[in-house]
């Protein structure tokens, strides 16, 4: 990745990717914020430039009035956009996002949408999985789809 072994650089390699899963799991004894601290410092990054420097994001997920809440109070929607913020903190070339807009609601559906169009304008590469092709259509440049047992035959594996 970006010209690193992926197995001889792992640590750099990693680095270089932001990861959202399905399901994002926190410590139940932090507030958003203090989750978003420890990950910045954990990625060798200033904790409160970090922080400032996502002040917009936070505020345009609607977060910004519950980021010191505990994140184990969070809806299922709210711990999927601190999930985002997590896997964008430190600024990735890879974003790869599973399922991103499950428990979502359909406004911040949109704002996810924004922020992704954003994230790839600036130049990441943003990697998602999920089984609705709308959104695909909506987001992406390259398709990949894979066929599942009992799928007919034949189906591309790849469009653009």
């Amino acid at each position: 990745m970006d010209g690193r072994d992926a197995f001889e650089e792992r640590v750099e390699v990693k680095r270089l990717i932001g990861f959202l899963p399905d399901e994002p799991i926190f410590y139940s004894y932090l507030s958003g914020r203090e989750i978003l601290e420890l990950s910045a410092a954990m990625h060798g990054l200033n904790p409160g430039e970090t922080l400032e420097r996502l002040e917009p994001v936070i505020a345009k997920l609607r977060l910004a009035e519950d980021i010191d809440n505990y994140a184990e109070d969070y809806s299922r929607g709210m711990k999927k956009k601190l999930g985002l913020l997590l896997a964008m903190l430190h600024q990735p070339k890879l974003l790869v996002l599973d399922e991103p807009t499950n428990g979502l609601d359909v406004e911040s559906t949109h704002l996810f949408y924004d922020l992704i169009f954003e994230t790839a304008a600036q130049g990441t590469t943003v990697l998602f999985s999920t089984h609705l092709m709308d959104h695909v259509t909506r987001l992406c440049r390259t398709i990949i789809c894979e066929a599942h047992a009992g799928q007919q035959k034949g189906n591309p594996k790849s469009l653009q």
